[in-house]
């Protein structure tokens, strides 16, 4: 992508006027398959390009974006709400950014043939299935960041996504299952795509010998397979620098305290190898980076974009994220992990007496000022005496995220990661989150058994 010496000079004059300025550029399209229930639905390519320019003056952020080609207009527009205060010269470093590998040709015909022999395989496994939603989508994004700092940084992503979400009725109760797989920098394989296929049938079937949950104070083994929904939603919000800014995050003014198990490291990284929160650089042109947020139990770091990195005299971590040229950038996570530790799962499954292990995790709600939470359980079993004995349903946990963190009492060595879209002050931007299997001695479990 070319930099017009247009908005360089725009860029040079927004110094004039402001704390710093920016001018972002972006070019993106997106290609989207729907299968609904053995019909393809939706099947369309969206490509939007346009520009948008920020600037922060005493603590203010003023933004505008156009989707025109010739932005110079709404700029000069913009540059009129802001009082000139001084002159500053700029030398500019450009940068570039760019992707090793090239996402191939998207084939609509192939795309459809491999979905509609999904819905083939659920619906010969399932006569009771009700619903079905297939859906694959592929995107590519350019972008080009000019800022008053005298950079000038254009990247590349791309990326594939492919989820199924079924539900059946079985025994008057109605049950739904929802797996995805996605990459960045590198199309799925069909035998990745298969493999979700297998593990949606899989988790379906369990529900034909699910039982009623126990409710009550018990121990509870979160698989590595889990994903990490926990980390996600009841830590990792909860460090993103706007939220700690606002006074709204239960981890405000506790850099370098104690704030989970001393077997616990937490890390937000976007070089993640086919992450799908990765990229090469964030959206206000920060390269890419492996933040430790959490290290052996002590709060290490929050996480920032550039405006709340100047307003509390930090360093951006890489983590100004936009939905697109007509969003603001603000504090997101990317791939947000717990790092394995050295237990053994299968010893510690061996060992449980009694309790609940959970593979899938589902939604829920957290609050962030307090780090309360409530997650619904997709896929969980009983276990008694060291033997899981059947699958559960109708099963939640509720807790607090920092405690439950401080109690855990084993970190496995295995590992598994989960993929989604996080939706935040009405955007949504991929992100990735992940876990080795962890053991919680004690947490409240929601059920309809006593």
């Amino acid at each position: 992508m070319i930099i017009d010496i247009d908005h360089l000079s725009l860029v040079k004059k927004m110094a004039s006027y402001s704390d710093f300025g920016e001018v972002y550029q972006e070019d993106t399209k997106i290609y989207y398959i729907e299968n609904e229930n053995g019909k393809i639905e939706k099947c369309y390519k969206i490509s939007d390009s346009g520009y948008s320019l920020r600037t922060f003056k005493d603590g203010n952020i003023i933004f505008s974006s156009t989707n025109s080609t010739t932005p110079e207009e709404m700029l000069n527009l913009h540059l009129k709400n802001v009082k000139a205060n001084r002159d500053i010269n700029i030398n500019f470093v450009k940068n570039t950014f760019r992707s090793i590998t090239s996402f191939p040709i998207f084939l609509f015909e192939e795309k459809i043939k491999i979905i509609n022999e999904l819905y083939k395989q659920l619906k010969s496994e399932f006569k009771e299935l009700i619903n079905s939603r297939i859906t694959a989508q592929y995107y590519e994004k350019e972008f080009s960041v000019s800022n008053t700092e005298g950079k000038i940084n254009s990247s590349e992503i791309f990326g594939e996504r492919v989820s199924i979400q079924i539900t059946c009725i079985i025994d008057n109760e109605k049950f739904t299952v929802f797996e995805s797989v996605g990459k960045t920098f590198t199309n799925l394989l069909e035998e990745e795509i298969f493999y979700i296929l297998k593990k949606t049938i899989k988790r379906m079937k369990n529900m034909y010998n699910a039982r009623p949950c126990p409710a009550g104070n018990m121990p509870c083994i979160l698989s590595s397979e889990a994903g990490g929904t926990l980390i996600h939603e009841a830590v990792g919000h909860g460090l993103e620098a706007d939220l700690i800014d606002k006074g709204i995050s239960i981890y405000r003014d506790k850099l370098g305290e104690k704030v989970a198990s001393p077997l616990i490291t937490v890390v937000d990284d976007s070089t993640l190898k086919e992450g799908w929160g990765s990229f090469l650089c964030d959206d206000e042109g920060t390269p890419a980076q492996r933040t430790i947020l959490i290290e052996n139990g002590i709060l290490k770091n929050y996480l920032y974009d550039k405006y709340y990195a100047l307003k509390h005299n930090r360093k951006s971590t890489g983590n100004g994220r936009r939905q697109s040229y007509s969003h603001k950038p603000f504090p997101r996570m990317t791939n947000t992990l717990i790092l394995p530790g050295i237990s053994k799962a299968n010893e510690i499954i061996k060992n449980f007496q009694k309790g609940i292990l959970v593979k899938k995790m589902g939604g829920g709600q957290v609050n962030t000022l307090t780090g309360d939470f409530i997650f619904y359980v997709e896929e969980g079993y009983l276990i008694e005496n060291g033997k899981i004995i059947h699958p559960i349903k109708q099963a939640s946990i509720i807790g607090n995220g920092p405690r439950v963190l401080n109690e855990i009492e084993a970190v496995c060595d295995d590992f598994g990661t989960s993929l989604g879209t996080c939706g935040k002050e009405g955007q949504g931007v991929p992100v990735g989150d992940g876990q080795p299997t962890l053991l919680i001695p004690n947490i409240t479990i929601g059920g309809t058994s006593f």
